[in-house]
Parts: C-alpha cells; structure tokens; sequence
C-alpha cells in the first residue's frame, strides 16, 4: 500500500447501518476500518467479484460495492441481519443485480465454492467466534482468491520455555527414533537445531488456539449454540496461511494515519489483527 494517508469513498456517519446493528457499530470505527481494509487495497474490489463471509447487516458488502466491485455475495446465518442486509443495500442505491445475500453456514457455504469463484474474501470479525480454523484456511487456500482479507481479534503471544523446551525433547525423540538420529550432523547443526527449536523466530513459531465459551444468545455472538469460540495467536494464523499455500502480509494499523484512536484501541494494543493472504492458482 501506499505510505500515503489513504483517503476512503465510504462514510457510515448518519448511516442506517448505524442503526441495525446489534453489536458495536461507531462511524468513526467503521469509517477507518473501511479506509484501511478496502480503500487500502482498492483494486482488489474494483471490477472483482467479492465475497463477504457473516455479512452482518451488510456494511463491508456496502463498502464493497461503493469500490467498485462488479458482484457481492454475503453469507450470513441470522435472518434478522439478512433482512437489514438487505433493506440497507437497497436504501442505499446499489442495483439489485449486483448483490446477494445468502443463508448458510459460512464453513459450508466455502466447501461448495468452486476454485477461483471469487476474486476477493472478506473475514471481517468473524472467525474468532468460530473454531472451525482449519476448515476455513483450507478452504481459502483452495479457492485462491485474489485476496483474502482477515480481520479478527487475537489470543496474546506468549513465549513459554517450558512448553518449547518440551517440543524440543519430542521433536528430538521423533527424529533420534524415526528420522535416524543425528549422528551425522555437525556441533554447530546440533545447536542450531536446539535453537531453531526453543528461540522465537520464523523457524520457532508455537500457534495457539485458545478455547472459550460466549453466550450464544448474546448479540454478535458465534451461532453455534453451545457457544464455544476459538481464538487464534499471530503465529497460528500465519502458520495456517503457509501451510494452505498463501501468501500473506500483516496490516500495520499504526503506520495508517490514525490521529483519533478512540474506538479503535483494540487496533493499537495488537488485541485485534488484519492480514491480506493471496491465494496462487497453479
């Protein structure tokens, strides 16, 4: 992206999408997380057929369509957020044919994509309140968009020697009893495999999904009745991104200009985290 001050086409001020939501919804929240996620990567909507997975009451679609995109599904589980989804795209001047709002389960729904279906993905809140992780990684990497846009709140990364050191002794009893041992390799291998191994760093990363209950009748809450939620660290996510074949880069929300960071301030601590993954179509 350009170091530039990015300049947004969207304004949710006085919106009615201010007014349908259940959950937290701030024009000057929403009004930056467009600028930053969508006018961010412009071209990646403009003339693109996007798709925006719980689409809530249709804001990021909304966004979407104001860039340009040539088509915009939503997939969202809640019939109360289809029905404002869809008065509010209407209220708010976009040709019907350009737009759909589906009923399904979003993990579903993704299984019956085809490869390349859409150009871009929209993740935008959502996948902490699932835990289906793996299931929606695998997925994006085989359809391949252009662009998959993540954004979700984050567990904490932590640096536990214990438990690294712990990997280290099972990573060496694999090897010493299953991939012929070291014997063959050099001092200077021995220790540098005991430091990729403990040390933090590209080839030491630890992913954690951590485990929580939510009330499934609270709003915004996962759909899932027993209300259980996944949270994934950094390093998972990035760590999934790899594994599915996707190339992937962090959003530096402090590099974007923001001088107000009132309600945003799960942006600044790193409580929330954005990426932009890009599928390869072989």
């Amino acid at each position: 992206m350009s170091n530039q001050l990015i300049q947004s086409n969207v304004d949710f001020s006085g919106s009615a999408f201010l007014a349908s939501s259940n959950v937290r919804a701030n024009a000057h929240r929403l009004n930056w997380r467009s600028k930053v996620l969508v006018s961010g990567y412009a071209n990646d909507f403009n003339g693109k057929r996007v798709l925006d997975l719980a689409s809530h009451d249709g804001r990021f679609m909304h966004a979407a369509l104001a860039h340009g995109a040539t088509s915009v599904v939503g997939v969202e589980v809640r019939a109360d957020h289809i029905d404002s989804a869809r008065a509010n795209l209407a209220q708010g001047g976009h040709s019907r044919d350009r737009y759909e709002v589906v009923s399904a389960d979003l993990v579903e729904y993704l299984k019956s994509v085809e490869p390349g279906g859409f150009d871009t993905i929209l993740c935008f809140g959502v996948l902490s309140h699932l835990i289906e992780h793996v299931d929606v990684m695998r997925e994006i990497g085989r359809i391949a968009p252009g662009a998959f846009i993540l954004d979700t709140w984050v567990a904490l990364e932590r640096w536990n020697l214990w438990e690294r050191l712990r990997n280290h002794r099972v990573n060496s009893f694999v090897r010493r009893t299953q991939q012929g041992g070291l014997a063959n390799a050099s001092l200077r291998g021995r220790v540098q495999g005991w430091l990729n191994d403990v040390v933090p760093g590209p080839r030491s990363r630890t992913g954690n999904l951590v485990f929580l209950y939510e009330d499934a009748a609270a709003p915004g809450a996962t759909a899932r009745q027993s209300g259980l939620m996944g949270w994934a660290n950094c390093s998972l996510v990035e760590m999934l991104f790899d594994h599915f074949g996707l190339t992937h880069e962090r959003v530096d929300w402090r590099a974007q200009g923001v001088d107000d960071w009132s309600e945003l301030e799960d942006y600044r601590r790193g409580n929330r985290e954005s990426w932009v993954a890009r599928g390869s179509r072989a």
